[in-house]
């Protein structure tokens, strides 16, 4: 039930955030995936990652969708391509320190209390020349309404949709950490001027 609810609500994001971001990095690329979900991404893009030679360590907190996530690993033969653990990812260590070229934060960063700290984590994780890739929806004007109904939505639907994210605050965090922007695209216009948008960082 999890599962449907997760695909009725998400999938249609998850496209546009996956067929952006997969298309965004270099062949060969190295990518932690924070909140990789269960996996529903693999339906459309299993062929996509074999093709670019793609190494995906996934990592989530949420069993039920990893035990998805894994099936769908092995329904696609993605076992040299993709790895994942269940665990937060303020606690997570890349295995015998592994250094990523990407580090995605996919429908994930809104979730986070401490986001700063997890940017500093995240600092750690990247190869000098590595970028962050946040895909998520902004909104640019306060919207009460949403922010009452956002957070109480995990109660009916079983998923946690976090918190409003505005992008005067992202932006000023990611000024604050000495994260450059190097893209910043528009993907989609939503309900109460919200925007799906992926925005590539940097640190500097």
């Amino acid at each position: 039930m999890k599962n449907f609810l997760y695909k009725l609500i998400i999938n249609s994001v998850t496209d546009y955030c996956y067929e952006n971001c997969l298309e965004y990095v270099r062949d060969h690329a190295s990518i932690l995936d924070v909140g990789i979900g269960n996996g529903v991404m693999m339906n459309h893009y299993h062929e996509f990652i074999k093709d670019k030679r793609l190494h995906i360590t996934g990592i989530d907190i949420n069993r039920n969708y990893l035990r998805h996530c894994a099936s769908k690993i092995q329904e696609y033969h993605l076992k040299d391509y993709v790895i994942i653990h269940c665990q937060a990812v303020e606690t997570f260590e890349p295995p015998e320190r592994v250094l990523y070229d990407y580090i995605f934060f996919t429908m994930s960063f809104m979730l986070f209390q401490d986001q700063g700290g997890v940017l500093e984590r995240a600092r750690r994780w990247l190869k000098p020349e590595g970028e962050i890739l946040f895909f998520q929806t902004l909104f640019k004007e306060k919207v009460p309404a949403i922010e009452f109904i956002k957070p109480k939505l995990k109660y009916v639907t079983t998923i946690d949709f976090g918190k409003v994210t505005y992008e005067n605050e992202f932006l000023s965090l990611l000024n604050a950490k000495n994260l450059k922007i190097k893209k910043d695209r528009l993907i989609k216009r939503e309900w109460f001027k919200g925007e799906y948008r992926m925005t590539v960082a940097a640190f500097s």
